[in-house]
């Protein structure tokens, strides 16, 4: 009896159970109260439209339509076009073939068949656009007005999207339509993307040639989360263990003379401001300098140069003096690490940023150290060269 009772469990999770990761208690909840009130918009829109009372009613498709824009709002299947396009083109077919077709079994294959191959042609795929075409052959066998019908079908979409929009868009961690990616934060211009990017991810999808349920987005996002997890996994170094000690400090008032000096003494591309205690307050690099140096009023980049790093004489000064007002800091994007954070965590900073170092911090607050691109690509180089040699020995 165990032996069928294990054998029964195994052929459920493989064949009829479906491979899907669960969701939270907290998701169930989002989704159940998001269809509640969605459905309440979607019958006030029905109610106060300037429509005859036939053409208001609400359509058995839209209930369908409903757990997939309410459940699955990132989905492909989801989006505005996918729904519009997924439940009027399938009702124009299905009344045409309910018209014209005198089998209604016939007119049913003819209007579910025509509304796959359409929705497919045009991009707005969408499950429940079956169902308005076999409610749209039945409208049409029964001789009912078509022009009533289509008008009920376009109504019904028009209020679903409103709900949809309201109601997706006040939950957080949703966005709707997801049309494209959110624009990114003010400020320093974000670097390309490491690793598998948005077209590296079209590609395979067309490589596959399969629908599939998940839009590029939301599968970026996916990939990159499980590749931090497996850096997480297989990577137990901590940032204190590979991180270099800073080749000089800088002050707030360091003057940008001396800043420059310092920097090419060290050959550093970027080096820690700090106060007296030791605590981070920015990070000048030669980046800071070069976006103040700009050719301007036919002036020569050199004579820039060395009008910036030139101090100032008298109380005002109508250009940065010292490092503390080039300096990138917290306020503006400045990325920075705990020692005890293990090196996936300066991966993703140092990915994430423009910056040239990645400082890391103690538990109080202090510098410890800096990790660089190089530093970095050179332990995880070492780290996979070790595992290379450990398990050709094996």
């Amino acid at each position: 009896m165990d032996a069928l009772r294990t054998a029964f469990i195994r052929f459920a999770h493989r064949y009829l159970i479906a491979d899907a990761a669960p969701l939270s208690r907290a998701e169930r909840l989002r989704s159940t109260l998001a269809a509640f009130v969605g459905i309440l918009i979607y019958e006030a829109v029905l109610y106060i439209i300037p429509a005859p009372p036939e053409a208001r009613r609400a359509l058995a498709p839209l209930g369908a339509s409903s757990v997939i824009l309410f459940t699955l709002p990132h989905s492909p299947l989801a989006q505005p076009w996918s729904v519009a396009g997924g439940l009027l083109l399938p009702a124009l077919i299905g009344l045409a073939c309910g018209l014209t077709v005198t089998s209604p079994y016939l007119a049913a294959a003819l209007a579910v068949g025509l509304s796959v191959g359409a929705m497919g042609w045009l991009r707005c795929i969408h499950p429940p656009g079956g169902a308005m075409a076999l409610v749209m052959a039945a409208h049409g066998a029964q001789g009912l007005d078509p022009a009533t019908g289509l008008a009920a079908v376009g109504w019904n979409v028009l209020a679903i999207l409103i709900a949809a929009t309201a109601v997706n868009n006040a939950v957080p961690g949703r966005r709707y339509p997801l049309c494209s990616p959110p624009a990114p934060a003010p400020g320093r211009p974000e670097p390309p993307p490491a690793g598998i990017a948005q077209p590296d991810l079209a590609a395979a999808l067309e490589e596959m040639d399969a629908y599939l349920d998940i839009s590029e987005d939301d599968l970026e996002q996916v990939f990159r989360r499980a590749a931090r997890h497996a850096f997480h996994r297989h990577v137990l170094l901590t940032c204190g263990d590979i991180m270099s000690a800073a080749p000089a400090r800088l002050s707030f008032a360091t003057e940008l003379n001396e800043a420059w000096r310092t920097l090419r003494h060290h050959a550093a591309d970027a080096l820690p401001v700090v106060d007296r205690a030791g605590r981070l307050e920015g990070l000048l690099s030669l980046g800071d300098f070069l976006r103040h140096v700009e050719p301007e009023d036919g002036r020569r980049v050199g004579d820039n140069v060395r009008r910036l790093l030139r101090p100032t004489p008298g109380p005002h000064a109508d250009k940065p003096e010292v490092a503390g007002q080039l300096m990138l800091t917290r306020a503006h994007g400045l990325r920075t690490v705990q020692a005890t954070d293990g090196i996936a965590a300066a991966a993703d900073a140092l990915s994430a940023s423009t910056q040239a170092v990645l400082p890391v911090l103690d538990t109080d607050g202090r510098l410890a150290g800096l990790i660089s691109n190089a530093r970095l690509a050179s332990v995880l180089f070492q780290h996979e060269a070790l595992d290379y040699v450990r398990n050709d020995r094996l």
